[in-house]
């Protein structure tokens, strides 16, 4: 006698085979070819010029303008540091700005803090401005350049309180308080507190090149 055996049938498992919902990634516009070269023209400066002041080859330098080579950190922070910008200006949005920065005394950023006195930040750029400024005190005796001087824009500085002295290429100008001084950028701005006791002032870059 002939023994059936039963086969023990298994519910089949069904497979999701359906192919997975694509996420578009946006990639920010940051357009770092097109900067390069605005500012370089505003500065003016050829592309051997700039050549000269970065290190980098002028071949290099006109593929980064013509969006033919994105540059290299390395080769990003010698051309910003050539043209006097942050590295972070070329790679950001311009919608990454604000519209409005409201900046109170504890919270401003330290940019430099030493013998010669504190550099702070008072006012940054805006989403489609292009002004920025600083707090500084100066020391007696101390000598410092314009932290945020830039060619191709405009400076304006206003004394708050002692005596500033500022050089201008051969020209010199003396602060008392509530003087100001307003003058276009040319990368040769040097102050000097000559007295006894410390000067507090406002410096006001406009950066044509920033917009």
């Amino acid at each position: 006698m002939t023994t059936k055996t039963k086969k023990k049938v298994g519910r089949s498992r069904k497979t999701d085979k359906s192919p997975a919902p694509k996420v578009e990634l946006k990639v920010p516009e940051v357009r770092i070819g097109e900067k390069v070269r605005n500012i370089r023209k505003r500065n003016g400066h050829s592309i051997q010029k700039l050549s000269e002041l970065s290190g980098v080859s002028p071949a290099g330098i006109y593929k980064i303008e013509t969006n033919g080579m994105v540059p290299t950190v390395t080769t990003l922070v010698k051309l910003a540091t050539a043209l006097g910008h942050r590295v972070s200006h070329f790679v950001e949005e311009e919608e990454s700005y604000p519209e409005v920065r409201h900046i109170r005394k504890k919270e401003r950023s330290l940019l430099a803090s030493g013998q010669e006195g504190r550099t702070e930040v008072v006012a940054e750029r805006l989403r489609k401005g292009r002004l920025e400024s600083v707090y500084r005190t100066l020391e007696p005796g101390s000598k410092s350049k314009n932290p945020i001087a830039q060619a191709g824009g405009e400076h304006l500085i206003y004394c708050l309180k002692g005596e500033l002295c500022i050089c201008r290429g051969e020209e010199s100008f003396h602060l008392k308080e509530g003087d100001s001084l307003h003058c276009e950028s040319n990368g040769r701005l040097n102050l000097e507190n000559n007295s006894r006791t410390e000067v507090r002032f406002l410096v006001v870059n406009a950066n044509l090149s920033a917009i």
